[in-house]
């Protein structure tokens, strides 16, 4: 019996089947390996056992997450506001037919941009991959759904983006709906390898009648880095400007063909343990791997800000690190070597220094600096943040472990693709102030310069003929204190102002060799009735 088991698996395996080790599996369980048992042949096509029993148990378990889980699972079509609806379906039209309307709310619809989503509320909140919506100030967007699992309807909605975020490659699209079944969100910094995995979505948009596809498999590998294709530039596919290229996303070897960005990755328990995405769908990546976000603290911290129209912050320490080295691993020493700091930032601040070891970041070890990059991507700013380090004594080779707080700022993010969301912190009188490493360098290089004053916020931008301008505020001055009160952060700042009458000075740092005074009068409106 092992015999005949093991050349059918080879004889599949020699045929190129890409479930070969499914099939293997199946034999072995119908073979009823450890478990099998006998019962006359006349009772054999009636009562599953043994094996078979396990292959049907494992079968039905497949069909009922499947059922489930597809009822979350939306499809996403794209339209540009500048360009007049196309004509591709006319293409498939049988000769002497009417012509077909081509308009996204239409069942005969043939999109070209298209993607899935996963609902995650009842009032109609979907998340989806941001690259996927690419510019939402120059799209209109259309979901269809089946609020039925027995009998699928095509619902097409109208969607409005609320907020989308290129550096987590995650955005939050608000349908008018209710009573939607959401998704049951899992843990995906507990998957393992070898796991199995589901993946439903709407490749090649063929999702439209309400049906997601599913493809299953299990988890390859987790950390994985999202493959880069300078080719890429301007697709809308991710490049060098992400999150993921420190590693954090899911390899599954599900199927996952373009329109699957978006899609769900559940288990077998239906819970949702990751996004897919289309990242793998190039020339050569198609075959061995399909990606998907995690769903875990990071995603839930940043689905949670997109829903409420908001942008995710990520935390900045300000420090070059780089991996160690053999030398100092053969010492013993684990973590990352800190090769630079950056004069006034929250590294510089908590006093970490050049060649100190960082070894964990709030009891969590720190392995090679993705893994440091991944930490205090996890955090927002403002968060204290517990660093063990191990120091080089000063006397010698001897280290001592060292422990310091400090306080992260704000990471500043260059996208290929726009951040974009509908709630933003507004402007105080013609400006708009950020945390000063959120703040491109070129701009805020002159107010960083001096350790001695280490303004925490910035001026972003200044509106022209604007009360700020008019005081002779630009972008990139730095921001210390409000009537002599120091600020921290941009919402400090706005509630600061905002509880404030008459003249208000402002110390304010242009060039890095001194702090300077600047007064200005308080709008007449105040900014929550703006």
């Amino acid at each position: 019996m092992m015999q005949s088991s093991a050349a059918y698996f080879r004889c599949l395996t020699l045929a190129g089947c890409k479930r070969a080790w499914c099939c293997a599996w199946l034999v072995l369980a119908l073979h009823g390996i450890g478990a099998a048992q006998t019962v006359p042949n006349e009772q054999a096509s009636t009562v599953p056992i043994g094996g078979m029993a396990v292959v049907a148990a494992l079968e039905q378990a497949v069909i009922d997450v499947i059922g489930k889980a597809e009822q979350s699972v939306v499809a996403i079509v794209r339209t540009r506001r500048d360009q007049a609806p196309n004509n591709r379906a006319e293409q498939f039209q049988l000769p002497g037919v009417a012509p077909i309307f081509d308009s996204p709310m239409s069942p005969d619809h043939v999109p070209t941009d298209f993607a899935s989503g996963v609902v995650i509320s009842a009032d109609g909140y979907i998340v989806t991959c941001a690259h996927a919506l690419e510019d939402p100030r120059r799209n209109d967007y259309f979901v269809w759904l089946d609020k039925r699992a027995y009998t699928a309807q095509v619902v097409a909605r109208p969607a409005r983006v609320l907020a989308s975020d290129p550096f987590t490659d995650l955005a939050v699209l608000k349908i008018d709906a209710q009573n939607l079944p959401p998704a049951v969100l899992g843990d995906g910094s507990k998957l393992r390898k070898g796991q199995f995995v589901i993946a439903l979505g709407n490749p090649y948009a063929i999702a439209r009648d309400g049906q997601a596809s599913a493809s299953w498999g299990i988890v390859s590998n987790l950390k994985r880095f999202a493959p880069i294709d300078e080719r890429a530039t301007g697709t809308g596919i991710l490049t060098r400007d992400s999150q993921h290229q420190f590693g954090t996303l899911i390899q599954t070897d599900a199927r996952l063909n373009f329109g699957t960005s978006g899609g769900a990755l559940v288990n077998l328990r239906g819970e949702l343990v990751g996004l897919t995405t289309s990242l793998a769908a190039l020339s050569g990546y198609e075959q061995p791997a399909g990606f998907a976000i995690a769903v875990d603290e990071l995603f839930k911290r940043v689905t949670d800000a997109l829903r409420a129209g908001k942008l995710p912050e990520f935390g900045f320490l300000g420090i070059q690190p780089n991996d160690l080295r053999e030398a100092d691993r053969a010492r013993g020493l684990s973590g990352v070597r800190i090769t630079s700091v950056v004069p006034g930032m929250p590294g510089d601040q908590a006093g970490l220094r050049s060649d100190d070891v960082i070894s964990q970041v709030n009891g969590r070890p720190i392995d090679d600096r993705n893994s440091l990059f991944r930490e205090l991507s996890q955090l927002p700013a403002g968060t204290e943040i517990s660093i063990l380090l191990q120091r080089m004594h000063p006397l010698g080779f001897a280290t001592e472990n060292v422990t310091v707080k400090a306080t992260l700022s704000k990471k500043y993010v260059a996208t290929q693709l726009p951040a974009y969301a509908v709630n933003t912190l507004p402007k105080w009188n013609g400006m708009f102030v950020e945390y000063i490493t959120a703040v491109p360098t070129e701009l805020s290089r002159g107010a960083i310069s001096n350790r001695r004053l280490n303004p925490k916020l910035a001026i972003l931008s200044v509106d022209p003929d604007s009360p700020a301008w008019k005081a002779g505020l630009r972008a990139g001055n730095g921001l210390m204190a409000v009537n002599n009160r120091e600020i921290s952060s941009p919402l400090e700042f706005l509630n600061a102002v905002e509880k404030m009458d008459g003249l208000i000075t402002l110390q304010v740092v242009r060039d890095g060799e001194r702090a300077e005074t600047i007064s200005i009068p308080a709008p007449t409106v105040s900014i929550k009735q703006k």
